[in-house]
């Protein structure tokens, strides 16, 4: 019994293989996991920017509703007419909030509308649109087609 724990020194080379493959596996799963959550850091992170550029957008709008131009449409054809994609007179990007002019390679655009709201005597409808480039189809022999979000808001004129 002695002979057979005596002659056992060290490790053998398949448990030295099958050692590093295990570090292996494991780093491996440290790694991607690493990358996956730079990822969506960096998605949050544009999601965020994006977030808190619609709220300055709308947040512009909401007390100075009476300083804007009162768009008396009334029917949702109109104001979608009014709200084109290719006519959104603002540009907006990273941290940036420009006119469509100034900005021609910004990847937003957007535009809103003001309405009196139907049957509510100093109330007033408040439609933005953002687009972006991102949020459109992908290109198919052309340029990239835009998707849009509508957000829709009531304000008081007091």
């Amino acid at each position: 019994m002695k002979s057979i724990i005596k002659n056992q020194k060290g490790i053998s080379v398949l448990e030295s293989l099958l050692g590093l493959a295990m570090i292996t596996l494991v780093g491996s799963f440290f790694i991607s996991g690493t990358l996956s959550l730079k990822k969506v850091a960096k998605e949050s992170k544009t999601k965020n920017s994006l977030y808190k550029q619609i709220n300055d957008v709308i947040e512009s709008i909401r007390p100075n509703v009476r300083m804007y131009q009162i768009n008396y449409f009334s029917s949702d054809q109109e104001r979608n007419t009014a709200l084109a994609l290719e006519a959104l007179p603002m540009a907006w990007g990273n941290g940036l909030i420009s006119t469509a002019e100034k900005c021609s390679g910004c990847p937003g655009r957007f535009g809103y509308v003001i309405q009196t709201y139907p049957g509510m005597k100093g109330l007033y409808l408040v439609t933005v649109r953002l687009s972006h480039r991102d949020w459109g189809t992908p290109p198919v022999n052309g340029p990239a087609a835009y998707g849009f979000v509508d957000y829709q808001f009531v304000v008081n004129s007091q």
